[in-house]
């Protein structure tokens, strides 16, 4: 008896008129006010994920494995492995701080691959950097290629 007086109370405050009408009404209101949220939130998280693309000298340089093969052993031969300064990270679009030597790309590299010529070079943390010398940008990180 009493489960069945529960109930309707329910069923009469789902249907009662409220300030801002119904329980039903309600719930429809807060549905509708989720998706406008969701809908204008959605375009800033995806712009934020997006990395920004960088309209400056080496942008979009793309090496093949064999290229980028070809680069991390010859610096990785020439130079020394420096430390990662604090607060940096090896990332394209990353500004190369003081603290990091830049040599330019050897002539033997840029002859055999010759989107690398006017660049600098660095090898922090193991990997290879490619650098913008004006921009003081990192235009290319190249790991070292693993053995199968």
């Amino acid at each position: 008896m009493q489960g069945a007086l529960v109930n309707r109370r329910w069923l009469q405050m789902w249907r009662a008129p409220w300030p801002g009408g119904n329980l039903k009404s309600i719930m429809h209101r807060n549905h509708l006010f989720a998706l406008v949220f969701a809908l204008c939130v959605a375009p800033v998280a995806v712009c934020a994920q997006t990395p920004a693309t960088d309209s400056g000298s080496g942008a979009g340089v793309d090496f093949t494995t064999a290229q980028k093969q070809t680069i991390y052993q010859s610096i990785a031969k020439t130079q020394k492995n420096n430390a990662a300064p604090v607060g940096f990270r090896a990332a394209v679009g990353a500004i190369v701080p003081s603290g990091v030597t830049l040599t330019p790309v050897p002539k033997a590299v840029a002859e055999l691959i010759p989107q690398t010529e006017g660049f600098e070079t660095a090898l922090v943390e193991g990997e290879v950097i490619l650098v913008d010398p004006q921009a003081k940008k990192v235009i290319a990180v190249i790991a070292p290629q693993s053995r199968p």
